[in-house]
């Protein structure tokens, strides 16, 4: 089998393009093709404190069957993974699979102090009689697209970039869990998200989105922040209001494909205040997302398949 290799924090169009050239290697080939990343970023055990996740390890298994990739290896990273050296990791990877090929970018490392370069990586493939195909970057708008690029757009707040680069929006899928009932009483429910520790949230502010939910697309107005106008709110908030939308959700898990930033996190004066941006915000929502699905059906139609 052919196998682009990789950490592979969400698939941005570059990582696209390896899965590409995998598939068309082992077409040449007479082969099938796949993915051989990990199970736990590396950087989660280097960094655990301060690294953040473009998605969680269910987004990206969703990702897995939205790119229509047949196979996925997904090799456990601890420490003994990252202290062997690149001959030993790769005999390490040969033994869970058979392998006749990879596929890497041009700044794939691996194996200790990351030694391994694609220098490297082609002397050993050699020796196993394995083919290997280096990718170069992939760039868009002068600059080079990575899953830190597109990391960096995510926390700037600008959704739009980082779904340019990414091929599809950035998600948040995730449980609804008990809140403090105020977008009930101000006229706009909403389904409040549990947070997850380790994943990436866009900037603080107000977002529209779309969400597949029993067979339906709607719009929705999300907002990401600490609501400053109520006091005694702790923590991050993700607030979905589903735009037409109105039965229970509680302890479901839903997906959020954001499409558009609004306006940063605002502090209002009072409910009354807050009310009317609300109306602001949700029309926002509504001409975004019939915007993306008006543009995006092929795509959508892929994803709400995926979608129990």
């Amino acid at each position: 089998m052919i196998f682009a290799l990789g950490a592979f924090d969400g698939f941005h169009l570059g990582h696209q393009r390896l899965l590409e050239t995998a598939k068309e290697r082992a077409a040449k080939a007479g082969t099938e093709w796949g993915v051989i990343t990990f199970e736990g970023h590396p950087q989660l055990v280097f960094n655990k404190d301060t690294f953040k996740l473009l998605f969680t390890p269910e987004e990206r298994d969703m990702l897995i069957k939205y790119l229509g990739i047949p196979v996925a290896d997904k090799v456990p990273f601890n420490i003994t993974l990252a202290d062997m050296l690149p001959a030993d990791f790769l005999d390490h990877i040969a033994k869970r699979i058979s392998i006749e090929g990879l596929v890497i970018g041009e700044n794939f490392r691996f194996g200790r102090a990351r030694i391994g370069t694609p220098e490297l990586l082609a002397e050993l493939c050699e020796e196993r009689g394995w083919s290997l195909d280096v990718i170069g970057s992939y760039r868009l708008n002068g600059g080079i697209v990575s899953s830190t690029s597109v990391r960096e757009a995510v926390l700037r707040g600008q959704v739009e970039s980082a779904c340019e680069m990414l091929g599809y929006p950035f998600m948040i899928q995730s449980k609804v869990i008990k809140g403090d009932g105020r977008g009930r009483v101000l006229g706009f429910p909403t389904a409040n998200l549990s947070v997850r520790p380790n994943k990436i949230y866009p900037a603080r502010g107000s977002y529209a989105g779309i969400s597949h939910i029993n067979g339906k697309w709607y719009p929705v107005a999300l907002n990401i922040g600490y609501n400053p106008t109520f006091e005694g709110s702790r923590g991050l908030h993700c607030e979905a209001h589903i735009v037409g939308f109105d039965g229970d959700l509680y302890e479901k898990t839903i997906t959020l494909h954001i499409v558009s930033r609004n306006r940063e996190e605002m502090k209002f004066a009072g409910a009354d205040a807050l009310v009317q941006q609300l109306k602001k915000d949700i029309r926002h929502a509504k001409a975004k997302a019939a915007e993306y699905m008006k543009s995006s059906a092929a795509q959508l139609d892929r994803f709400a398949k995926l979608i129990l």
